[in-house]
């Protein structure tokens, strides 16, 4: 976009205009800069996934063509939506296809987690024991985002030494604060796949969605109801799919905070 700044001629007032250029150009130029450098270059795409979201047609397309070209500059994708993203680097009809070598990141292991969470809390003068590190770790899942804003606000109490009731009472006030939009996702969802959250939510992992057990015991339904929610909500990043240690299929609730306030509500 190149801004222009003119005045008007009967007010005097000033006037900002914007031209647009098409984007593909600048890009190209940018990354053929990049790779006329003496030094090798890496260029790191975060979220990569929502290139399929862009309203450019074929996007994918004309960068893959372009980046095919250059010899001195090597592309890092990353993504939190590993369905997405493996759409775009397994689907042979995709410009991504095989076009990289796919590295799953792990959860921070818990005992490596523990100590760097102990050690911070020290730094600063505060006593975090080992025990309830552990509980924090296990209550949040290990899961970074949540770690870290149940930790600062823990941290953020004046107190040297702290007990187990400090970091409950935290988390319920977490929970507490987010509980309007929590309330918010029934409204955003029907009546079945409200339900099949809630009962996701409430088991904490689910293996056989469709299965008579699971079905039976939450009320849930035909297994044809059961699969059609299960779209909607991947959709919707309510839950999302991975597999474990042995290749089983396995689903969760994204938003771990929503996770631990179902299953402290009777419904």
């Amino acid at each position: 976009m190149r801004p222009a700044i003119s005045f008007d001629q009967l007010s005097g007032n000033p006037q900002v205009s914007f031209r647009v250029r098409h984007f593909e150009k600048p890009v190209q130029d940018i990354l053929v800069f990049l790779a006329g450098l003496n030094q090798p270059v890496i260029v790191a795409i975060d979220e990569f996934q929502q290139i399929l979201s862009y309203p450019e047609k074929n996007t994918d397309a004309w960068l893959r063509a372009t980046i095919q070209q250059l010899q001195n500059v090597r592309f890092l994708f990353s993504g939190s939506r590993q369905t997405l993203l493996s759409e775009l680097f397994s689907n042979p009809k995709k410009p991504f296809y095989r076009s990289a070598s796919p590295l799953k990141l792990e959860k921070i292991p818990q005992e490596i987690y523990r100590n760097f969470i102990i050690k911070i809390f020290r730094k600063n003068g505060k006593t975090l024991p080992p025990n309830l590190a552990d509980e924090i770790l296990v209550w949040t899942k290990c899961h970074t985002y949540y770690v870290q804003h149940l930790c600062n606000r823990l941290f953020q109490l004046n107190k040297k030494i702290y007990e187990q009731a400090d970091w409950q009472e935290c988390a319920q006030r977490i929970i507490q604060e987010q509980e309007v939009f929590f309330y918010n996702y029934r409204s955003l969802l029907s009546k079945q796949q409200w339900k099949l959250l809630v009962a996701v939510a409430k088991t904490g992992i689910v293996y056989a969605p469709t299965s008579k057990g699971f079905i039976g015991e939450n009320k849930l339904g035909s297994a044809a109801t059961v699969f059609k929610s299960i779209d909607s909500l991947l959709e919707k990043e309510m839950i999302f799919k991975e597999f474990d240690a042995d290749g089983a299929l396995f689903y969760q609730p994204y938003d771990v905070f929503f996770e631990r306030w179902i299953q402290g509500k009777d419904f």
